[in-house]
C-alpha cells in the first residue's frame, strides 16, 4: 500500500512540477507546490515524516516547531537567504513549510484535522 501511494506522489510531484515549468512566467521568482492529505492514511503519513524529520535533525527548535497541547506537529525548514515563512495551526494537524533558494514567501494555515506540506523554490 505505501508502494502505491508512494508511487502516486512522485507521478503527482512530476505533473504538479511539469505544469508549473509550462505556466510559469519568465519574471516569476519562486515557484511553489504543495501537497494535502486526502484521507486519514496519507495525513498518518505526513505526520510520521514530519516526525521522523525532527528525529533526523536532533529537533533544532529553530527549525521544528510542536505544540503537545493540541497533538500538531509542524516544521519550518530554510535553506538560502531572505526567506519569509510561517506555519500557523489551530487543531489537529501536521504541517511542513519547506524553503530553498532566494527570498522566498511561503506560509502555511492549518484548521482541524489537516496534513499539509509546502515547498518553495526561489532565485
Amino acid at each position: 500500500m505505501f508502494k502505491k501511494t508512494f508511487t502516486a506522489a512522485v507521478t503527482s510531484l512530476a505533473l504538479v512540477a511539469a505544469t508549473a515549468a509550462i505556466a510559469m512566467p519568465v519574471s516569476a521568482q519562486q515557484i511553489s507546490f504543495g501537497f494535502s492529505a486526502a484521507n486519514q492514511q496519507e495525513a498518518d503519513m505526513i505526520a510520521g515524516a514530519l516526525v521522523l524529520y525532527q528525529i533526523a535533525n536532533g529537533g533544532d527548535p529553530v527549525e521544528v516547531l510542536t505544540n503537545a497541547a493540541n497533538g500538531s506537529v509542524g516544521v519550518i525548514h530554510q535553506e538560502g537567504n531572505g526567506h519569509n515563512g510561517s506555519l500557523a495551526q489551530n487543531g489537529d494537524n501536521a504541517g511542513g513549510v519547506f524553503q530553498f533558494g532566494e527570498n522566498t514567501e511561503g506560509h502555511l494555515a492549518q484548521n482541524g484535522n489537516d496534513a499539509d506540506l509546502l515547498f518553495v523554490f526561489g532565485w
